[in-house]
């Protein structure tokens, strides 16, 4: 096994910053070459594949995926952090590697960082629920629709806020819910039909006054 410069993560575990990684690679082969593409980019998803070759023959490959925004890097980077990663494992592949670990230091920290913002983004979620959930309670036990409209337009857009919602009424609130849009939807097609009227009419006065 190559022997590569590592660095201390918590815990305890050795693992290998891709830069040492490189460096011990070009110091061990002359003829050594890095080769990356790009083979998916949309939608905020990147998918690298990067190869390391030596005298012209691929050794080892390497595939990272990122998504823009998932963490403070990948907002302004996550091209860089990607290609980076996918570098990192394919000269892992090549043996490039402390204690077989093909993970580099920068995915591991990637990694942890992403988690913790998955943690804080599950206790604001709870947090928020906590408190829609009883507005939205109480708006309903009051009669209160003024109250019904502000808790659902501050849902409006967040499919998940909404279920996790929804997920804390009872069937007596449900059907409450499901009574009063069946309201909403009646009174909406009685509007559009008085409206609809109100055109026709207007339209044949028009024409009686034109005609005349």
């Amino acid at each position: 096994m190559t022997t590569v410069n590592t660095v201390k993560v918590q815990g305890g575990a050795d693992y290998a910053m891709v830069v040492n990684r490189v460096h011990r690679f070009v110091e061990d082969h002359e003829t050594g070459q890095i080769h990356t593409e790009i083979v998916k980019d949309e939608n905020g998803h990147v998918i690298f594949k990067a190869y390391a070759l030596i005298d012209g023959v691929i050794r080892g490959t390497g595939h990272a995926h990122e998504l823009e925004g998932s963490s403070n890097i990948n907002k302004t980077s996550h091209y860089e952090a990607c290609e980076t990663s996918a570098v990192g494992r394919a000269l892992a592949m090549c043996g490039y590697m402390p204690s077989g670990q093909v993970a580099s230091y920068e995915e591991v920290e990637n990694a942890k960082l992403q988690q913790s913002k998955i943690s804080e983004h599950e206790i604001t979620l709870k947090v928020a629920v906590d408190y829609i959930s009883a507005a939205l309670h109480v708006a309903i036990f009051e009669d209160d629709e003024e109250g019904i409209l502000e808790v659902l337009k501050s849902m409006f857009g967040n499919q998940t806020l909404r279920q996790k919602v929804n997920e804390t009424l009872d069937n007596k609130q449900k059907a409450y819910l499901t009574e009063r849009q069946a309201k909403l939807t009646k009174a909406a097609k009685i509007k559009a039909a008085e409206k609809h009227e109100r055109n026709i009419d207007a339209a044949h006065k028009l024409a009686t006054k034109e005609s005349a």
